[in-house]
């Protein structure tokens, strides 16, 4: 359990900037009107077992997506998957090609569990950088996986580093998706500790808020494993059901 003093003083750091692209965000001031309760610790289970889904929680009248950019990942990506199974909630996966291909189970986890599975490219890339029969491949090989995985092709796409023209947008509506972005970066891949990023989003709370997250592209994502486990609960207790992103996207 963290003391509202403690609250009051990590908040000064959640200003810091949030974007994984070019672009700067800011974070407003948080006031938090309740103590935030730390979850047990637990053993993480690898493989992971299948859980039973639990009964959706009653009165749970807004919503959040939660998003996660850069997996699967074999350490933290599990980790999160267990921590939403738990919940009942869904979340929304923009995953690499690459990685994808390699822990392909974890992304048909993903599919079984109801989340939404995103276009993220092959390689990671900067699109904008490219010429355009590469940046078409990028993201054209890793939709290609994802349907083959899923069974479903994928219908949203994310730029990496937020990079993006009108050239590339139109390349990826010829191939069915949508671009997503965020309304708010926890800016987890800085490792800025984990109550700053559960700071960041009680700070930007709303309805329909879309939360950029990332469960692999770094040595660790230990904080934001962490943080989930702390936001999931503290979102239902404020009315919020978790969920995965729509097929046509949202608006942040």
């Amino acid at each position: 359990m963290v003391a509202m003093l403690t609250l009051a003083l990590l908040a000064a750091f959640a200003s810091a900037n949030l974007n994984a692209g070019p672009t700067a965000l800011q974070s407003p001031a948080v006031t938090v009107s309740r103590e935030i309760h730390f979850p047990a610790p637990r053993a993480i289970v690898w493989p992971p077992e299948p859980a039973a889904a639990p009964s959706p929680a009653p009165g749970l009248t807004k919503t959040v997506y939660l998003t996660f950019d850069d997996g699967p990942n074999p350490v933290s990506t599990p980790e999160i998957l267990s921590l939403l199974e738990a919940y009942g909630a869904e979340a929304s996966f923009f995953v690499i090609g690459e990685n994808a291909k390699v822990w392909s189970a974890l992304v048909e986890r993903e599919a079984r569990d109801g989340d939404t599975i995103g276009d993220h490219t092959w390689s990671h890339p900067n699109l904008t950088g490219l010429p355009t029969s590469v940046a078409w491949a990028e993201l054209a090989r890793d939709r290609n996986l994802i349907a083959t995985l899923t069974g479903r092709s994928p219908s949203l796409w994310r730029p990496p580093y937020e990079d993006f023209n009108r050239s590339v947008v139109t390349l990826a509506s010829g191939l069915g998706m949508t671009m997503q972005l965020w309304s708010v970066s926890t800016g987890d891949w800085q490792l800025p500790g984990t109550m700053v990023i559960v700071l960041r989003v009680l700070a930007a709370l709303h309805n329909g808020m879309v939360v950029l997250f990332h469960d692999g592209g770094g040595h660790t994502r230990s904080e934001t494993v962490a943080a989930v486990a702390i936001l999931i609960p503290e979102l239902r207790a404020d009315g919020y059901r978790i969920a995965a992103l729509p097929p046509g996207g949202i608006g942040g």
